[in-house]
């Protein structure tokens, strides 16, 4: 997810930088470490038969999953402060703060996920001095609506559907517009921080973080511009290929954190990526734990189920 790290507009970047300034110019600056207090929450993946099994239940909202990176933004006394993934601290670029100050609000807490051009935000947990987190996600969105929509373009409140036939239509359309995928919202439930098995995620490409490693011996001068990429097996990083990086990308650096988009990995355990993309997003709102073979997409064997 990107986010508009930086300091008056000067930030660090990954990404090549080819004609208009993009917001996502400002995605690889690297957090503070230090903790804000805030534990966001966290989406629990779920397969689309499952997810679509929610189409019927009214306790159910869909939004579009977005390809970007998670940020909060915190307005207290004036100032802005953005929150990562993982909880930490990370600077707001002005250009973003000039939007929200567009916002008719002393202070809040908005949570949402920022890319390369707007600010899509889906959850307001506070707003001016009112803790919102005890209230259902019904009523926070309700808030977020009345404060958020319309303000400016860069800032969005991200497209809510509730009925059953709009679920069903919204999924088609997601299909069709190659989107990332969908996120199942629970309306009745309040706040809570950590992977609370509350609102899931169906994501139609599989995407996962990488530790970025040595190449192999037999691949460290193959002429390709490629990365060695890795992820934790027990107690031993297990080397799952190497993935082409595009020209209009810097190399990452060994032990560095990338995300990478793949069909499929073969199963057992020397199984390789197949189909391996990167798009020039490199993570450091992951922690290391994360990037396990546990997280895996698996080709199934006839008789098995894929494993996710």
């Amino acid at each position: 997810m990107t986010a508009f790290f930086g300091k008056n507009g000067q930030g660090l970047s990954n990404r090549r930088s080819y004609g208009q300034w993009q917001f996502g110019d400002f995605r690889w600056i690297t957090p503070t470490k230090e903790l804000s207090g805030h534990s966001p929450e966290l989406l629990t993946p779920i397969d689309e038969p499952d997810a679509l099994r929610l189409v019927e239940d009214i306790s159910w909202w869909f939004q579009q999953k977005f390809d970007g990176r998670r940020l909060a933004v915190l307005k207290a006394d004036g100032k802005y402060s953005g929150i990562n993934k993982l909880g930490q601290i990370v600077p707001i670029d002005s250009r973003l703060a000039e939007s929200l100050d567009l916002v008719q609000a002393q202070g809040f807490l908005a949570d949402g996920e920022i890319t390369d051009s707007h600010f899509y935000i889906w959850d307001l947990l506070s707003m001016n001095g009112t803790n919102l987190r005890i209230q259902p996600y019904e009523v926070r969105y309700a808030h977020l609506t009345l404060f958020f929509r319309g303000v400016n373009d860069t800032l969005r409140v991200c497209h809510t559907v509730m009925t059953s036939k709009a679920k069903r239509a919204f999924v088609k359309a997601m299909h069709d517009a190659n989107a990332e995928g969908f996120v199942c919202k629970n309306r009745n439930a309040a706040y809570a921080g950590g992977r609370a098995g509350q609102h899931y995620k169906c994501k139609f490409v599989t995407t996962a973080p990488f530790l970025v490693g040595p190449k192999p011996e037999k691949k460290a001068d193959d002429g390709h511009r490629s990365i060695a990429v890795y992820l934790l097996d027990g107690d031993r990083e297990r080397f799952m290929g190497t993935v082409g990086v595009p020209d209009r990308y810097l190399l990452p650096n060994e032990g560095q954190i990338v995300e990478v988009r793949y069909l499929y990995c073969h199963p057992g355990p020397t199984g390789k990526l197949i189909q391996a993309r990167y798009f020039g997003n490199v993570r450091d709102d992951v922690d290391h734990s994360e990037c396990s073979v546990r997280q895996l997409k698996v080709k199934a064997a006839d008789s098995e189920a894929t494993e996710s």
